[in-house]
């Protein structure tokens, strides 16, 4: 992994994660009728729905990414496209969970994103924090062996000078 691919995630999840972290402690920790009168914004509202999941995602994403650069982990192109892919398409999805918040008119229609993510948040949130590692795991750098990233574990191909 380049230098400034780890330090532009590292520093923009970090980011995210303080942010997940102020909301959840400004709302939890905050009087209780001062929540319920904001709770008609709509950035309280969007907050409040994606807060948890965005901070689940973002730690997974931060473990990922220190664990790739102190161990100098390396992924095959396909591994890396496809833990890319999957960890885009999660974060859109979780991403859509606040789509009600922001259009009213759109509440049906992503109503179940929604629910799903509210859902999985509460009751399985290592799938959110795996999800993030994920994403972390698409960054990786290439193995640029054509065996593979576990090659310097197998046996060589060409022993005694005969294929195998």
């Amino acid at each position: 992994m380049k230098k400034s691919t780890f330090i532009g995630n590292f520093v923009a999840w970090v980011v995210v994660a303080a942010a997940s972290i102020a909301f959840l402690a400004w709302y939890h920790l905050t009087d209780p009728d001062t929540v319920l009168a904001a709770t008609d914004s709509p950035l309280v509202q969007t907050g409040m729905v994606l807060a948890a999941p965005l901070l689940l995602f973002a730690m997974g994403v931060v473990i990922g990414l220190l664990l790739l650069w102190f161990k100098h982990i390396l992924m095959g192109r396909g591994a890396r496209l496809a833990c890319r892919v999957v960890a885009i398409l999660s974060l859109v999805f979780i991403l859509l969970a606040a789509v009600p918040v922001v259009v009213p008119a759109a509440a049906e229609s992503f109503l179940g994103p929604a629910v799903i993510v509210v859902y999985v948040t509460m009751a399985a949130p290592i799938l959110i924090m795996m999800l993030g590692f994920v994403y972390a795991l698409g960054c990786a750098g290439v193995d640029a062996s054509k065996r593979g990233p576990f090659a310097k574990y197998l046996p060589d191909d060409e022993k005694d000078g005969r294929a195998a």
